[in-house]
């Protein structure tokens, strides 16, 4: 990529819409992926540059926790199934059963004494040792 981070960047694959080269741009939510003819095509898609982790979905199964950013600027991670699976976490998940109540996705917390991992079901109060 160039120096300057801010201008479109080609990426040398045609639009679906339109058949137009598409572009990486950079939004008030970060990076994603545009069309060059805009405003005549909005074609327009997430940059799936984190495509996600290996956690499976605790609430529905069949999803993948991604990480996304909401309107202020914070990460968090939430199903890949969305809006029919509304699980979302504000930490990054970790495919670990938790051994004081088996919720099947704990969460990495960062302190500042170290990292532990935390249990992802609010009614649990497990926290591992800092590592």
């Amino acid at each position: 990529m160039n120096d300057n981070f801010l201008e479109p960047q080609p990426l040398g694959v045609p639009c679906p819409q339109c058949q137009k080269e598409l572009q990486l741009k950079k939004g008030r939510f970060g990076l994603f992926v545009g069309c060059s003819g805009y405003p005549d095509c909005d074609y327009m898609t997430s940059a799936d540059f984190d495509p996600g982790t290996d956690v499976t979905c605790p609430d529905c199964g069949s999803g993948k926790l991604v990480q996304k950013t909401s309107r202020y600027g914070h990460s968090f991670y939430a199903c890949d199934r969305y809006p029919s699976c509304r699980f979302s976490v504000p930490l990054p998940p970790v495919a670990e059963a938790c051994p004081k109540c088996a919720y099947p996705v704990l969460l990495r917390k960062k302190t500042t004494a170290g990292e532990r991992l935390i249990c992802g079901n609010s009614d649990c109060d497990y926290k591992s040792a800092i590592r």
